[in-house]
């Protein structure tokens, strides 16, 4: 059985339709903003073979990662998930790439192992702001901790 949605006046062969509408949306906004695949999954933590997918209507991205997606490039998530014509782009210039990243930062996030850590940057990022100040008192009592235990000659693991 084929289901048929109706958004806007127009129809879509499905899920596989919206994806492949929601795909094109994300890749000509990409394109407009001079982004790589990598780059977006730098600027989502999402890895650069799911954007592919999700870019090829392949794969379906869960609620949290179409926002992510709509965050990184600047649009509402509503727009990438309203049937509007795909040709019909906000613009936006205000990213400029991991170029303009210090050196010792463009070379931590070109590296595949770096996703996790850029995934957990972007949970960070959207914490409130005494949510964040407690992270950071955190982190910065395990620093702490582990330089005391390297000082007294314990295992720092």
């Amino acid at each position: 059985m084929i289901s048929v949605v109706k958004i806007n006046d127009t129809y879509y062969d499905g899920v596989t339709g919206l994806s492949k509408l929601l795909g094109r949306k994300i890749r000509l906004l990409r394109h407009r903003r001079g982004l790589t695949q990598q780059e977006l999954g730098y600027r989502t933590g999402i890895s650069t073979p799911h954007i592919s997918s999700v870019e090829r209507g392949q794969r379906h991205p869960s609620l949290d990662y179409a926002i992510r997606i709509a965050e990184a490039l600047g649009v509402p998530i509503g727009y990438l998930c309203d049937g509007a014509d795909a040709t019909n782009l906000p613009d936006d210039t205000s990213y400029g790439g991991p170029e303009e990243l210090p050196g010792y930062l463009q070379s931590f996030v070109s590296r595949e192992d770096a996703q996790p850590y850029l995934a957990m940057a972007h949970r960070v990022s959207r914490l409130d702001e005494t949510d964040y100040h407690v992270l950071c008192a955190m982190v910065e009592i395990m620093v702490q901790r582990k330089k005391l235990k390297t000082f007294s000659g314990e295992s720092a693991d």
